[in-house]
């Protein structure tokens, strides 16, 4: 089942697309409380907080929302498009996370082995204890790097020292994802592997244990194993000349008002790319995301093909992190997370109160939640640094949820 199929209509030069949205009122959703979240929205933009704004909800297997306003260039006016492409930065990882665990269907690793098994650097490791290291007592396991307990962070932990050599390792210049991982197996970890909970580059190391399991880089492996069979085809690392157009302008907030960051046409993603970051490296549309998101709320399903065995799915969406509060209690989940399992947050009130709802965001304010519970799912799209200001993803889930009628 595709719900995002697309109306097409044809003229000499081109084939035009326009997106097909449902009544909301046919799958139980309010369409006056998605009205108000759209005027929510548009205020923003025409106060000049965001320079555009994209939103899309698919509930029961049809898209029953779908909203661009707003601008892909505010300083040339060009309007946001629906297949305008943003950079999703982080919101790759769910992504490259159910890349990793197709290969485990097949059977190529598990979830307990160490690392070192497959990716040798990592067999010593040590932990900055202060200004000092000691010998992890414990290997990074596989099952650490799907749910951020490997210890490895983003340069941005409690220990300064660590900080300054994830500052010194350079690890964004490196060519490929082999020289990556070789950097970041030299630097210590930020705690014993499977005592706390760190978000960081952890997810970059599923990207070359992918490329080791399968032979493939790990472009080459997402193309042919998700974004083909799901119809993604405005997911790339690296953005051929001719969907540039389509690019928007990453934006900064300045305190007083938007400042352009990154322009489409000299962007690295414009340029030869050869660092497949796993952690963050694709750039997307929101509606091929919904296509990500509907994969996931029909049971790893779509059309005829098992994208991922449903139980796999299941596993990626329970609680992993019992183990870790036996460590450490107090775990520094994102607000409204209370946990985390193979690649995704599971929103929740306590860990003991998990809601049956899952997802992810980027760092230009990207966003999506998959509701398994009420099949639903969402994405926001902004390309806006520093973002929380506007508080859109406690908004949108706000809004959504109160939509739904009872």
């Amino acid at each position: 089942m595709i719900i995002l199929s697309l109306m097409f209509s044809y003229s000499s030069c081109a084939q035009i697309e326009e997106v097909r949205v449902e009544v909301p009122e046919t799958v139980g959703v309010s369409s006056d409380s998605l009205d108000k979240m759209k005027a929510h929205f548009h205020k923003l933009v025409d106060e000049r907080q965001i320079a555009g704004i994209q939103t899309g909800v698919i509930r029961k297997g049809k898209l029953i929302h779908f909203d661009s306003y707003g601008y892909s260039n505010l300083e040339t006016k060009k309007l946001l498009e629906d297949k305008s492409i943003f950079r999703l930065f982080s919101m790759t990882k769910p992504i490259v996370s159910v890349a990793l665990m197709q290969l485990y269907d097949e059977g190529k690793f598990s979830l307990e082995d160490p690392l070192y098994k497959y990716l040798p650097m990592f067999e010593t490791m040590y932990v900055q204890t202060g200004t000092e290291k000691e010998l992890a007592k414990h290997p990074i396991k596989i099952i650490d790097l799907l749910r951020h307990t490997s210890g490895f962070g983003y340069g941005r932990g409690d220990n300064q020292e660590l900080n300054e050599a994830y500052g010194k390792a350079n690890l964004w210049q490196a060519a490929a994802n082999e020289e990556f991982t070789e950097k970041l197996s030299k630097l210590p970890l930020y705690f014993e592997p499977g005592t706390d909970w760190h978000y960081g580059v952890s997810t970059g190391i599923c990207g070359y244990l992918i490329e080791v399991l399968s032979g493939k880089s790990l472009d080459v492996y997402l193309k042919e194993h998700i974004l083909d069979p799901l119809g993604m085809h405005d997911t790339h690392f690296q953005l051929t000349k001719d969907k540039v157009d389509r690019f928007t302008v990453s934006y900064r907030w300045n305190g007083e008002q938007l400042v352009v960051s990154e322009q489409p046409g000299t962007s690295r993603f414009v340029e030869e790319v050869t660092l497949f970051n796993g952690g963050g490296g694709l750039v997307s549309t929101t509606l091929d995301y919904l296509k990500f998101c509907e994969m996931l709320l029909n049971d790893g399903r779509h059309d005829d093909k098992q994208i991922l065995k449903t139980e796999t799915l299941n596993s990626m969406f329970a609680d992993h992190l019992a183990e870790t509060r036996k460590h450490k209690k107090r775990l520094r989940l994102p607000p409204g997370e209370a946990s985390f399992g193979l690649g995704f947050a599971i929103k929740g009130d306590s860990p003991k109160e998990l809601k049956e709802v899952y997802g992810w965001g980027g760092a230009m304010g990207t966003y999506f939640k998959v509701d398994t519970k009420n099949d639903l799912a969402y994405v926001l799209m902004i390309q806006l640094s520093p973002y929380r200001q506007l508080g859109l993803r406690q908004l949108v889930q706000d809004y959504i949820n109160a939509s739904i009628i009872k």
